[in-house]
């Protein structure tokens, strides 16, 4: 409710374009049993015709939970088709020593 409040008092300031970032998007609502997808799905039916919406950067692990979800939801036409998502490869070891959940293969 608060993103939401926030979204409506920039859409009065005149904003045009909005972006949802954070260090993990994707793991946005897990502690608090909401969805990325719930959040961006209100969020576009708020956005009134002109405005955009950018979601930022969320990690493999997170955003495979939600992926068809999140392609419908990037098709949307107040919606940037963009979604930055790093991933590392070339050792396995360094990986494992970075806390990622996946390997080279």
């Amino acid at each position: 409710e608060v993103l939401l409040a926030r979204l409506k008092s920039v859409l009065q300031e005149g904003v045009k374009e909005v972006w949802l970032t954070s260090e993990d998007s994707g793991a946005y609502g897990r502690d608090i049993g909401v969805s990325l997808p719930a959040l961006l799905r209100r969020m576009l039916e708020t956005l009134p015709v002109g405005c955009m919406l950018r979601v930022g950067m969320t990690n493999p692990p997170y955003i495979l939970e939600h992926l068809d979800e999140m392609a419908e939801l990037l098709n949307h036409p107040k919606c940037y088709a963009f979604l930055h998502v790093p991933v590392q490869s070339g050792s396995n070891s360094v990986l494992d020593k970075m806390k990622r959940e996946y390997t080279i293969e």
